[in-house]
């Protein structure tokens, strides 16, 4: 077998050769599991920031109900979640701290 059988005609196949086909296999080995480390931890992290970005934006909203098909919610829904929106509302007036100046 002649040197240039050996060698991949292709740049991509070049770089693979030697990136990554001439390593040790213990070198193959570590590097996978590097890899597969640094994507868990990427996801991990994106879902925890992404759950606290959505806890903060929804934090007071009562939640969203199911439309019917011929329009907005039925009153009787309609009617919950108002006084839903009202229990909370009035839930932190009682929590918060009367201040001087009638705030």
């Amino acid at each position: 077998m002649s040197s240039d059988e050996q060698t991949p005609r292709t740049w991509i196949g070049r770089l693979y050769k030697r990136w990554w086909a001439d390593r040790p296999l213990a070198d193959k080995k570590r590097i996978n599991s590097l890899i597969v480390l640094v994507l868990y931890t990427f996801g991990f992290i994106y879902f925890v920031i992404y759950l606290s970005i959505l806890n903060s934006v929804n934090r007071n909203k009562t939640g969203t109900t199911v439309k019917n098909w011929f329009g907005g919610d039925p009153p009787e829904l309609v009617r919950l979640r108002e006084e839903q929106e009202k229990e909370i509302r009035d839930s932190f007036n009682l929590l918060r701290k009367p201040v001087s100046g009638g705030r």
